[in-house]
C-alpha cells in the first residue's frame, strides 16, 4: 500500500517523554501570524457585532484545524515522509485559505467554504491513516474520520446554496468539528482503559498553546505601531504603556500556564481544557483590537468593552488553573471575590482619559500578576 511506502506514524501508546517541539511544527504555528493580523485588521476597521460574530467563525475554523494538527502530531508525531506531508500541505491550505479572511469577516462565505473543504479533507486523511496504522487508537480515529467525511459532505452543499444560508452551514459544520470528541467519547474510554494512558493535556501541547498565544500578544505590539505618532509625547506615552500592558498579560499568562501540568479524568473534559486555551487566544487577539481601538478613541463604551474583554482574558487563565491545579478551589470564595474587585476597580478606570486609564491598568496587571505568582506558588 502506498502508505507504508511514506512511513508510519507513531502510535499513540509509544509515548515520547519531554517531547520538544519540530522546527516543523513552529513553521506550522508561524503561519497563524497571517491569520490573526488578518481578523485583527478586519476588527479594527469594523467592530460591529456582525463581524464579531464572523470573527468567532472565521478564528474557530482556522484554530480547529490547527487543533486537530497539532492534537495529531502530539500523539502520532515523528519524521516520515507521510507526516512531513501532511504538515507542509496544511501549511499551504491554511495559507491559501487565509486569503478569503477579509470576505468572511464581511459575511461572504463561498470562497472561504471552497478553501476549508481540502482542509477538512486532509483531516479526514489523517484520521483513517491513524485508524489503519494504530489498532489502539483505531476505533475512536474512524469515528473522528466518519464525523468529518458527514461534515465534509455538508460543506459540499453549502458550496451550492445562496449566500445567505452559508454563514449557518459553516457555523453548523464548525460545532459537529469540536463535537465529534461526545460522540467518540466511549470509544476513547475503552482505549484508555486497556492502554492505561492517563487522560492529559501533554507539556508539549501546553507549550504549542503557550506558543499561539505568543504570537497574538506579538500581533498586540505590532498593532501598536499602526495608530502611534512617535511625533506625539502623548501618543508615545500611550504606546509605551500599551508595550507595558501587553509584557504584563504575557507575564500573567506564563506564570499560571506555563507551570500547568495537566491531569483529567476524561476525554471531554481533556478536550473542554484544549477549547479554553483556544478562547483564551481569541480573547488576547480581542484585546489588541481594542486597544488600537482605545488609543484612538475616548468613547466609554469602547474603554468599558476593552476593560471586559481584558478582564476575560485573566479570569480564563484563573479557570484552566483552577480546573487542572485545584479542583477544589474553583468555587473558592477567596478566588471570586479578588475577581470581583478587580473587575470594579478596572470599570472605574474607564473613567480616566485614556492615558491614565492605560497607567491605571498596568499598575493594576502589576498587583494581578503578583498575586498570580503567589497563587501558582501555593499550588504547585
Amino acid at each position: 500500500m502506498m502508505l507504508n511506502k511514506l512511513g508510519k506514524p507513531r502510535k499513540i501508546t509509544q509515548i515520547i517523554h519531554n517531547r520538544k517541539i519540530s522546527w516543523l511544527e513552529l513553521f506550522y504555528d508561524l503561519t497563524f501570524t497571517i491569520i490573526i493580523g488578518r481578523l485583527t485588521e478586519g476588527l479594527v476597521e469594523d467592530f460591529s457585532k456582525m463581524t464579531i460574530i464572523n470573527s468567532i467563525v472565521i478564528f474557530g475554523w482556522f484554530f480547529w484545524s490547527w487543533h486537530e494538527t497539532s492534537g495529531y502530531f502530539d500523539n502520532h508525531g515523528n519524521d516520515s515522509a507521510l507526516n512531513i506531508g501532511i504538515i507542509n500541505v496544511q501549511i499551504i491550505f491554511t495559507a491559501v485559505a487565509a486569503l478569503f479572511i477579509p470576505e468572511g469577516l464581511a459575511g461572504h462565505y463561498h470562497n472561504l467554504i471552497w478553501a476549508m473543504l481540502p482542509i477538512e479533507m486532509m483531516l479526514i486523511f489523517v484520521w483513517y491513516t491513524i485508524s489503519h496504522f494504530d489498532t489502539a487508537h483505531g476505533p475512536a480515529s474512524k469515528i473522528w474520520a466518519s464525523v468529518y467525511g458527514v461534515a465534509l459532505l455538508i460543506l459540499v452543499i453549502g458550496t451550492l446554496i445562496p449566500s445567505r444560508f452559508q454563514f449557518w452551514v459553516m457555523l453548523g459544520v464548525l460545532v459537529m468539528n469540536f463535537g465529534v470528541v461526545f460522540v467518540a467519547q466511549n470509544a476513547l474510554k475503552r482505549e484508555y482503559r486497556r492502554t492505561g494512558l492517563p487522560y492529559v493535556v501533554k507539556d508539549s501541547l501546553i507549550e504549542r498553546y503557550g506558543l499561539m498565544t505568543m504570537i497574538a500578544l506579538g500581533e498586540i505590539i505590532a498593532s501598536l505601531y499602526a495608530v502611534t505618532n512617535h511625533a506625539r509625547l502623548g501618543e508615545l506615552v500611550k504606546f509605551i504603556l500599551g508595550i507595558i500592558l501587553t509584557a504584563l498579560i504575557a507575564a500573567v499568562y506564563y506564570q499560571v500556564i506555563g507551570e500547568l501540568h495537566i491531569k483529567l479524568r476524561s476525554p471531554v473534559q481533556t478536550m473542554a481544557v484544549r477549547w479554553l486555551f483556544l478562547i483564551e487566544i481569541y480573547f488576547v487577539l480581542l484585546d489588541g483590537v481594542l486597544l488600537q481601538l482605545v488609543l484612538t478613541s475616548e468613547v466609554l463604551s469602547v474603554k468599558v468593552t476593552f476593560i471586559m474583554v481584558l478582564f476575560v482574558s485573566l479570569l480564563l487563565m484563573w479557570v484552566i488553573q483552577q480546573l487542572t491545579i485545584a479542583e477544589d478551589s474553583f468555587k473558592s470564595p477567596r478566588g471570586i471575590g479578588f475577581f470581583t474587585i478587580e473587575l470594579i476597580i478596572f470599570l472605574v478606570t474607564a473613567l480616566f482619559p485614556s492615558i491614565w486609564m492605560m497607567a491605571a491598568i498596568d499598575l493594576l496587571l502589576f498587583i494581578v500578576n503578583f498575586q498570580y505568582h503567589q497563587r501558582v506558588e501555593k499550588a504547585i
